[in-house]
């Protein structure tokens, strides 16, 4: 081996570790974030997907749904949905969470 290829062997390894970086975060970025539900109607555009809000935390489905039910009577929001969740991450309490729009 001559001299030169022990001086490209840094730069080389430099770039790879650059790129690796570059395409785990962009893995990272371009994941869907397990907070927001999405809508379950498969045509439903970007924009529909961002709106959902938060709603209140509830012990069981039944009650979520009781909530969402009474929401859309009440003309508070067109749709909602209930997810099973963690309300403090890692003390694995899970609750029902009603998201809305």
């Amino acid at each position: 081996m001559n001299s030169r290829n022990f001086r490209l062997a840094p730069a080389v390894a430099v770039a790879t570790a650059g790129l690796l970086f570059a395409g785990a975060a962009g893995t990272a970025v371009a994941a869907p974030s397990d907070e927001s539900p999405t809508p379950t109607s498969s045509a439903a555009s970007d924009e529909a997907q961002s709106n959902w809000k938060p709603g209140g935390w509830y012990d069981d489905e039944a009650s979520c749904k009781k909530a969402g039910e009474q929401g859309k009577q009440d003309h508070k929001w067109r749709e909602y949905q209930c997810k099973r969740e963690e309300r403090h991450p890692g003390r694995y309490d899970y609750q029902w969470h009603l998201y809305y729009h």
